[in-house]
């Protein structure tokens, strides 16, 4: 059976490989990766390694790699499809017409909740635009909501009946068991359902596909609690969504908002700021923070400026941090919500701020610096040494000298002395979460049983083009254009570049992970390989660039013994010498190309 490409990616997604590998195998935490022993070959000492950033695992012993997906197939014996449906069941994710008949009910829950939930859409909106609505309508209008803001939302209002969707639901023939699955009705003690929701303005949860699996619900007055959400059924999990993703994914925009309330993301929506997402009435999640890695290339966090709202902040740029996102923090004076300060200060002042948002080492040092009043000499050394603490705990070496140097200048110490503290506190954090030797219990140099025939010269430059493109999808153009996929010598390689390009032309990113969903397991795993042997480079750019050489080297190397062939074999002395010329020019090229190795 055929699935989309959308939903397998969304099954992968919601799936934390950290959290099913965990299941079979212990897992212990080293510096950034996790490692165990491989549950595919025998082995005293622990081989086997998680990348949690980027979703994939890698065994050193037996070559094994791939997704979560590969994983599964791997360690319950199952193919894709399979494996597929195992990891969908265990999120919640319907896969269409199952075969099994317990699946296929549970699929049809599934489509039956998302049925009802669409029903319910309508009642809430046709409610807000009856006569019963006109107060919520005056209070959307305040807020400065245009009615086709309200439409593109699907915003309604649950009356305040005690009962008024449960009754024109069972009453258009829904059970009562549907109605409680969906958290759209409760039962009272004797038996009464009665509705979820009651006097609020109602936001319809979207999924990335369009389906309705939830709704957020907001009280117009100032009762307790403010805001009620749907709970967690078998088509929705607050931690795995964000609200307003399935629009702001559309932007063309490569960066996303994250903000904390509906209002917020509907106002700048409105507002022509058309990538901004919030996360559902929970605290950032890890989930969360791999669907945003996937959409965007920078993520902004703008939580409040208040105590909670900065330790939220803190939380979720550790979150974002772990997941590998480019992050800033958005900064809104006078503590305004991104919402109200739309409202005062116009589209194009907010857009200003995001400009500005800082780097992620710049919010974390300010809050160190309101911790500390600095009034003697002995609050200055503490602050110093929280911030060499924040610094060396930086993996960018670059931003790490810069930031050194600029609070050197600032706290009016030596580069020198600030340097070596930084120097000395990251040795030991290096030493305490020292990772675990990869050239233990390695491959290398035995015959490798999980990779596919390459071909001898250019097969792992391809193949280390093809990872170093899917982490960094912004340089596609420049890759695309200098190495085409007819460019491509090795034919797996050319075969997985059609694919990755194809996405990238499509949908503006694919990261590694989501590329494996769509290759055979010995691709998946030397393209994993491939990942994990080349993973400390810091300048992509300039690697990327000494590939794209290397490559034409290899191309004009075999060009020129072409050419040497065709000159023995040519007795027109005009022809032999245009291509003597031709040879000439070629070795200026090589040679210019190795002197930029």
């Amino acid at each position: 059976m055929y699935y989309s490409e959308e939903l397998i990616e969304e099954v992968r997604i919601r799936n934390d490989i950290i959290e099913i590998v965990s299941s079979y195998v212990k897992l212990e935490r080293k510096g950034r990766r996790y490692f165990g022993l491989c549950p595919f070959h025998n082995e005293k000492s622990p081989s086997f390694c998680i990348e949690p950033a980027k979703q994939f695992f890698y065994c050193f012993g037996c070559n094994k790699g791939g997704s979560v997906i590969q994983f599964i197939m791997s360690i319950e014996n199952l193919d894709f499809m399979d494996a597929l449906k195992f990891l969908a069941e265990r999120v919640g994710i319907v896969l269409p017409e199952p075969e099994d008949t317990e699946q296929k009910e549970k699929s049809r829950l599934r489509m039956q909740i998302l049925d009802i939930n669409k029903e319910a859409a309508r009642f809430f909106f046709a409610t807000l635009a009856g006569k019963n609505g006109i107060g919520a309508q005056g209070y959307l209008k305040n807020r400065g909501l245009t009615e086709k803001t309200i439409r593109q939302f699907g915003l309604g209002l649950a009356s305040n009946g005690w009962n008024d969707l449960t009754k024109t639901l069972l009453s258009k023939g829904a059970e009562e068991n549907l109605l409680l699955s969906s958290g759209l009705s409760l039962k009272t003690k004797n038996g009464e359902l009665i509705d979820r929701f009651r006097d609020r303005i109602m936001f319809p949860i979207f999924d990335i596909r369009g389906n309705i699996i939830g709704f957020g619900g907001r009280v117009i007055d100032q009762s307790q609690p403010k805001y009620m959400n749907s709970p967690d059924t078998p088509v929705y999990n607050k931690s795995r969504e964000l609200y307003g993703l399935n629009y702001a994914r559309q932007s063309k925009s490569k960066k996303l908002l994250i903000v904390e309330g509906y209002m917020d993301v509907i106002s700048l929506h409105q507002a022509d700021i058309d990538y901004a997402v919030a996360s559902l009435g929970t605290a950032l999640t890890q989930s969360q923070a791999w669907i945003l890695k996937k959409y965007a290339e920078e993520v902004i966090i703008a939580y409040d400026s208040d105590t909670a709202g900065q330790a939220a902040t803190l939380r979720g740029l550790d979150i974002l941090e772990k997941a590998g996102c480019n992050i800033r923090v958005l900064l809104i004076p006078d503590g305004k919500d991104p919402d109200e300060y739309i409202k005062n200060n116009g589209p194009e002042k907010f857009k200003n701020l995001v400009d500005r948002a800082i780097s992620l080492l710049d919010y974390k040092i300010r809050v160190e610096k309101n911790m500390h009043n600095l009034d003697t000499v002995d609050d200055k050394l503490k602050l110093l040494n929280s911030i060499a603490d924040i610094l060396a705990a930086h993996d960018n070496s670059i931003e790490r000298e810069l930031y050194t140097k600029d609070y050197a200048q600032q706290y009016g110490i030596s580069l020198e002395s600030l340097n070596s503290e930084v120097q000395k506190k990251r040795n030991r954090q290096i030493s305490k979460n020292k990772p675990y030797s990869l050239r233990k219990n390695t491959a290398f140099g035995r015959e490798l049983s999980e990779i596919p025939r390459i071909d001898p010269k250019y097969g792992e430059l391809e193949y280390v083009l093809l990872v170093m493109l899917c982490n960094e999808n912004r340089l596609f153009e420049k890759v695309s254009a200098e190495y085409s996929i007819d460019a491509y010598v090795d034919k797996s390689a050319g075969k997985i570049a059609e694919k990755l390009y194809k996405r990238l032309i499509t949908n503006n990113n694919c990261v590694l992970a989501e590329l494996l969903n769509v290759l055979e397991p010995s691709e998946a795993s030397y393209l994993v390989r491939i990942a994990e042997t080349n993973s400390d480079l810091e300048d992509t750019d300039k690697a990327i660039q000494q590939i794209l050489n290397k490559l034409e080297i290899l191309k004009l190397e075999d060009m020129q013994k072409e050419t040497i062939e065709r000159i023995k074999n040519e007795h027109d002395g005009i022809i032999r010498q245009k291509l003597g010329l031709e040879f000439s020019k070629r070795a200026e090229r090589i040679a210019e190309l190795k002197r930029l190795a």
